[in-house]
């Protein structure tokens, strides 16, 4: 049995993994390297604070570091500046100035994602703000309070959430799509219309179909961003809403990595070398749908796979992890949620066949679409997007589960349901869009 285990990374897999080892492993002593003060920050924790929900952005911590009451968890506050697989050795930066090497028994790598552009020139820029940190979101917090117009490059989930964030405070926000449409990973555009229409009532100034190429400082030391188009956007400060990327750097050339800079591992999280793991941000699940490696870079992800492999290293078995992609937002007034793969995504893979179902709840009557997808053949369900006045995120937890057990609209249509009027209603409208979709499918 291992004595050691060392985890580079305290964030979500890391911490996750961490106090799930020192709970199966009680006389394992768990080495978890961090150089972040607060890496247990949650990314969306400035958007928490531009809102009104928490006073300081210390409040937005997942659920504080666990060496106080995990008694064999060493906290070891250190840059990791390299991995030396054949002595089994990691070089250690302390304080910025000492230099120790720190031998490993098996280790665990858990550095997470970063959200950065090595297609923007000049997205390093002092003015250029990201705020997956929480040192990246005090900075952010104090350029944004100095600024009154805010460019967000990227309108995903996280520009979308920003962007609202920013005009609630009374800012002047540029939002700037690369992509024909907001937010297409998760939904697709005939679902998407009640939020630009949130988007047009705010006063944001929304382009699409443009992609930033560099990012230039002005005379006044205001920033403007240039576009592929030819156009240029003016802002106080830039905020990068770009896709995470793996933080894959220190094992590159130690271990098998994909062309995405995710990292290869086996079904227990094995790297190519028997004595390191990798988990959180550094690697993609399989979809459930297309049986392929899906990078979905999420506190949920993050969390799975670090207990999945303290149950692993423990020796408990579990049956293999897969992901259905799931996301759920709240912006421009509307709960988004989404599961599984969106209608354009999926039929790159599959026939497909989708029902859109729009109706009002009688308890306020606030509006809800409901948008279910299945395979053409045999109405396997591949996808769901919901968008609500009301929390509608359980219920698309539900419908993942259906889609990981590979159920179809049928089986959906028909599961049992508590009924309520006016009281958990949203069940009875997922329902309806299963039957509708079933019916559909067989030409009803």
């Amino acid at each position: 049995m291992t004595k050691k285990i060392h985890i580079i990374g305290a964030s979500f897999s890391g911490l996750a993994c961490a106090e799930k080892l020192a709970q199966l492993l009680p006389n394992t002593q768990i080495i978890l390297i961090d150089k972040d003060q607060s890496p247990d920050y949650i990314p969306n924790g400035l958007n928490e604070h531009l809102r009104g929900n928490i006073n300081h952005l210390s409040q937005a911590m997942w659920q504080g570091l666990p060496s106080s009451k995990s008694k064999n968890i060493v906290r070891l506050h250190a840059e990791v500046v390299k991995i030396d697989p054949k002595k089994k050795e990691l070089l250690l930066k302390i304080d910025d100035q000492d230099i120790i090497f720190e031998p490993y028994q098996l280790l665990v790598c858990a550095m997470g994602s970063e959200a950065r552009s090595n297609f923007i020139k000049g997205s390093d820029r002092d003015g250029v703000i990201t705020t997956k940190s929480y040192f990246d979101s005090q900075e952010a917090l104090s350029k944004i309070e100095e600024s009154q117009e805010i460019v967000v490059v990227g309108a995903g989930v996280i520009g979308l959430d920003f962007a609202y964030s920013l005009a609630q405070k009374g800012k002047k926000v540029t939002l700037v799509e690369a992509a024909n449409d907001i937010n297409f990973h998760q939904f697709d555009n005939d679902m998407i219309a009640p939020i630009r229409t949130k988007i047009n009532q705010k006063g944001i100034s929304l382009v699409t179909n443009t992609r930033v190429t560099e990012i230039i400082e002005n005379q006044d030391e205001s920033l403007s961003v240039l576009t592929d188009c030819g156009q240029s956007y003016k802002g106080d400060i830039v905020m990068l809403a770009v896709n995470f990327r793996p933080n894959s750097s220190l094992l590159e050339n130690i271990v098998d990595c994909h062309l995405d800079r995710t990292i290869k591992v086996d079904s227990v999280m094995k790297t190519s070398d028997p004595n390191i793991y990798a988990i959180g941000d550094l690697i993609a699940l399989k979809q459930s749908v297309i049986n392929f490696p899906y990078y979905s870079p999420l506190i949920s992800h993050a969390i799975r796979t670090g207990q999945y492999l303290a149950y692993h290293l423990a020796g408990i078995g579990l049956s293999k992890l897969e992901m259905t992609k799931l996301s759920g937002s709240f912006n421009f007034d509307y709960y988004q949620s989404s599961a599984g793969l969106t209608e354009e995504e999926g039929s790159l893979y599959h026939q497909l066949i989708s029902y859109c179902h729009k109706a009002k709840l009688s308890k306020d009557g606030s509006l809800i679409w409901i948008k279910l997808i299945a395979k053409r053949g045999n109405g396997q369900l591949v996808g769901c997007q919901i968008i609500s006045e009301c929390n509608n995120l359980l219920l698309t937890n539900y419908v993942s589960q259906a889609i990981i057990l590979k159920q179809k609209d049928s089986d959906l249509a028909f599961h049992d349901f508590i009924f309520l009027k006016g009281e958990g209603e949203l069940v009875y409208h997922l329902h309806e869009a299963a039957v509708n979709l079933f019916e559909k499918r067989i030409s009803l």
